[in-house]
């Protein structure tokens, strides 16, 4: 195929005859400098351009003959070349298996992330209508997906960010959740009434060294949801001095953190008077969930 370029895939797409299977082969190709997982991007936005399934792709039926469809995928590939991230291209991602809207303002849920959903379902699993208390909601994939995987909790989330918050809003409607959605500051207390037998947060938790290291697609997402302070650690300090006090006796407290950073926070909930403290892997054998109880 030689070199590709966004004209000479362009000009592919206008060549008549061309076939979704020569489209997504071209469209692999122009997007490999960009990601490591070419191919799965590549039928990710056809799919979303063009309104066609994998399998059609890989059965190479005709490219839709429809100027709009062309001129959506060419400008979703442009976007993508920028290094927008596909999350935001798409305008939905999943997590825990079901799709969350995400766009300019919000955080990207992570697979990450569903290690500490799986950990507080478990945590809850003895707890007959948990009350929780989810601080920086973002996007609301972990209050939605709480409320939906246990319809019985009565489940709280609070934002600071109003971009995020209608994300978190538009996301619990859209899923059928029945999340109690705040627009509020995690470091006031008064932003929720009463006791909870879970608090948990995916609060921001980069570094500074972090944030100057940070790769072309996360400098499109909002800072705020990111960076920790100079250490990374700024949001577990206050958060676990602040809202321990909230947890009923026997309430679990649980953080998702970043990388070499389940220690430091264990210590500080320990600090805050709380008691088994537990460390949970990611996926890639990370520690990433830091749990504790009252």
């Amino acid at each position: 195929m030689g070199e590709m370029s966004l004209e000479a895939f362009s000009a592919l797409l206008e060549r008549p005859g061309r076939t979704l299977l020569e489209a997504e082969r071209a469209l692999r190709k122009l997007l490999a400098p960009v990601t490591d997982s070419p191919q799965f991007e590549a039928a990710e936005l056809l799919a979303a351009a063009c309104g066609v399934s994998r399998s059609e792709i890989l059965l190479g039926g005709g490219f839709p003959p429809d100027e709009r469809k062309r001129a959506s995928l060419l400008s979703m590939t442009g976007r993508r070349l920028n290094r927008e991230p596909l999350q935001y291209i798409l305008g939905r991602w999943d997590f825990y298996g079901r799709p969350f809207y995400v766009g300019e303002g919000v955080l990207i849920p992570r697979p990450d992330t569903e290690v500490l959903m799986e950990t507080v379902l478990r945590g809850l699993s003895d707890v007959r209508s948990p009350r929780v208390l989810e601080l920086c909601g973002g996007s609301g994939c972990l209050a939605v997906t709480l409320s939906l995987e246990r319809p019985d909790a009565e489940v709280w989330s609070v934002e600071k960010s109003e971009a995020a918050y209608a994300y978190l809003v538009k996301n619990n409607e859209a899923l059928g959740g029945a999340v109690h959605a705040v627009l509020g500051d995690a470091f006031v207390l008064d932003t929720v009434e009463g006791d909870f037998d879970c608090i948990l947060a995916n609060p921001p938790y980069l570094s500074a060294q972090d944030m100057a290291e940070l790769e072309p697609e996360l400098a499109y997402e909002p800072e705020m949801a990111l960076y920790g302070d100079r250490d990374g650690l700024y949001f577990y300090r206050r958060l676990s001095k602040l809202w321990p006090p909230r947890l009923k006796t026997g309430g679990l407290f649980a953080y998702e953190v970043g990388v070499h950073q389940a220690d430091a926070v264990g210590a500080m909930l320990r600090e805050a008077g709380l008691k088994t403290i537990c460390q949970t892997p990611d996926y890639s054998g990370i520690m990433r969930v830091v749990t504790a109880r009252k």
